[in-house]
């Protein structure tokens, strides 16, 4: 079989074979999708390899170019390992591992430090025997706005369990969805270089996403499977706070999930605080949700959980050198966003 690095050509077959091998999920297999991802990724085009047999392409693997930064400069090139697939008359020849290992060493020669993911639970072992290890679950920090109402919500889910046929009993009830164009119009603000500058100088020595304008614009505007809202904060003509976030119907209610958020030093942590609960109050949320990572956002109230161990399962592997691992393993000094880790 011939293993080559993908090409133009090749992505409308690629696609098929995401679908023909894992099958349609929440996130729909497109093209549209794959360019968003894989072309026109700010950080950089991915490197995919393909492996055909004749004229039939049987795998496929990409890992997608990320970077983390420290406020001193320093980068951490990184990949992410997610697509892959191998065509289901190819499974168990040892598809998958030959083309990971052939794109490890890939990265290897263009200057990669790590490679992370969040794989599930079927495709983790695989990533653990090839040398992955478990950097442990992003801690989330929730605050619970409506209990009622979750209680509710989960009563309504567990009837509609029993009556699955009946359209007479609802799920949650339907959220508005965010107004994607508010992304747009937030990231013209003239106050945005600022606030993401002022954000960098308070990470310290942890590692962070360095976003920009056109990045943020690609990751909450641009994505075609999500629709994100955007909320600034004003204080007379400057921009003292941006999130980006999306509403997410859950088991527990609707979550307003904050997938990323850039502070100005000048505000407080518990005007931040009102500022997100007021905003996930008038979309009408259950509950707020915020990578336990980040430097700013705690949230209040005796209906405040902190630092909870349940968000994504990461997994994480020295590409150049294992002395870059040191730092996110555990999430020591490291702090990703939910929006750094969802839907890729």
């Amino acid at each position: 079989m011939d293993i080559r690095i993908a090409q133009e050509r090749d992505i409308p077959g690629i696609v098929e074979l995401l679908k023909k091998s894992l099958g349609e999920s929440l996130l729909p297999k497109s093209e549209l999708y794959w360019r968003w991802k894989h072309v026109e990724n700010p950080f950089g085009v991915s490197p995919v390899l393909v492996t055909f047999d004749g004229d039939e392409l049987v795998g496929v693997r990409a890992f997608m170019p990320w970077r983390w930064q420290r406020a001193d400069g320093q980068v951490l090139q990184a990949v992410r390992a997610v697509d892959t697939a191998t065509h289901p008359d190819y499974q168990g020849k040892g598809i998958f591992k030959k083309l990971t290992l052939s794109l490890l060493e890939y990265c290897l020669q263009h200057g990669t430090h790590v490679v992370f993911n969040t794989p599930n639970q079927n495709s983790k072992p695989g990533y653990l025997k090839m040398g992955w290890r478990e950097a442990g679950k992003l801690p989330i920090h929730i605050e619970l706005l409506r209990p009622v109402s979750m209680v509710l919500a989960r009563l309504k889910r567990r009837r509609a369990a029993e009556y699955v046929n009946d359209d007479r009993v609802p799920g949650i009830a339907a959220r508005r969805a965010p107004d994607s164009a508010g992304v747009a119009n937030w990231l013209e603000h003239p106050g945005v270089a600022a606030v993401l500058e002022s954000s960098r100088q308070q990470r310290g020595q942890t590692w962070y996403t360095p976003h920009t304008r056109e990045s943020l614009l690609w990751r909450y505007y641009h994505v075609p499977v999500v629709q994100y809202g955007a909320h600034g904060m004003m204080r007379g003509e400057q921009l003292a706070a941006l999130m980006f976030y999306r509403l997410k119907p859950s088991g527990m209610g609707v979550e307003f999930r904050v997938a990323d958020m850039f502070v100005h030093a000048d505000v407080s942590k518990r005007a931040l605080a009102a500022w997100v609960r007021a905003e996930a109050r008038r979309q009408k949320a259950d509950y707020i949700t915020v990578s336990g990572c980040n430097p700013w956002y705690k949230g209040s109230g005796l209906l405040n959980f902190r630092g909870l161990r349940i968000g994504p399962g990461v997994t994480i592997r020295a590409v150049a050198s294992e002395e870059k691992l040191a730092d996110l393993a555990a999430f020591r000094a490291w702090s990703p966003s939910l929006g750094d880790l969802e839907l890729f």
